[in-house]
């Protein structure tokens, strides 16, 4: 279960997870500004350990999580004690909410690693979870780390390597569990994602009914122009844009 955690990069600092739950809470505030409307019920799609739920409901939200990880949901329920029903092992190519959500969060690169296929069946799921008006909050890379390279989380060592393919990036992660003068092998995740261009992906939501509101890049309140050529722009550029946060709308 800890290997788990560690291999998807899922535990941070608690002024982290706090300072990036107040962020998904402004920008939940300013949709409802700019729409005159009210959300409180949010579905995080692939919450992991939700690790950003209790800030969340501090701020009057009430949250749902599922992930299709069971490790990783028993550490959601075990850090959210009194909420365990609201944690739930689900695929999101196989969810059928049918309106049932204010707001559905995509948090931490949480798409992309399924077919072309899948992936659209996946932001059909997040529009069908909506209800009338909802929102869609999507948190996604506009590029991946490449190469070899090393991250020490103290007891444990992790080696990583990704090679890029345009738009498919393969990763492997090994973890291995320091003992004494040897590094013990744990385990291995080995992942595929697509990480789609920002054109695309606005076409993608577009095409799906999404309506765009808000465009922010690397996490700040800094806002891109739901533009065409500026999107088609930023994949050819390098302007230290690593992130992209869009929030829509059903």
């Amino acid at each position: 279960m800890k290997e788990d955690i560690i291999l998807w990069h899922l535990e941070s600092p608690e002024e982290e997870n706090w300072l990036e739950s107040e962020y998904i809470t402004l920008l939940i505030r300013l949709a409802e500004k700019k729409l005159n409307k009210k959300y409180t019920k949010i579905l995080d799609i692939a919450c992991g350990i939700g690790r950003h739920h209790k800030y969340l409901r501090d701020n009057g939200f009430e949250v749902y999580g599922i992930d299709n990880n069971d490790n990783l949901i028993k550490v959601a329920k075990d850090r959210n004690r009194g909420f365990e029903k609201y944690y739930e092992v689900r695929d999101m190519r196989e969810i059928n909410f049918n309106e049932e959500f204010d707001v559905v969060l995509n948090w931490f690169t949480s798409f992309g690693y399924f077919s072309h296929e899948e992936n659209l069946k996946v932001l059909k799921n997040f529009y069908n979870a909506l209800k009338p008006g909802g929102l869609l909050i999507f948190d996604f890379p506009t590029k991946w780390r490449e190469g070899y390279y090393i991250m020490d989380f103290g007891e444990y060592l992790e080696m990583n390597y990704t090679e890029r393919d345009n738009f498919i990036y393969n990763l492997s992660s090994k973890l291995y569990k320091k003992e004494e003068d040897k590094l013990q092998f744990v385990k291995e995740l080995k992942l595929r994602v697509i990480v789609y261009p920002p054109n695309e992906i606005k076409n993608m939501l577009e095409n799906l009914g999404f309506k765009i509101l808000f465009i922010f890049s690397n996490r700040s309140l800094k806002t891109l122009k739901n533009d065409d050529k500026e999107l088609e722009l930023l994949n050819l550029t390098e302007k230290g844009i690593t992130r992209l946060t869009w929030v829509c709308y059903k």
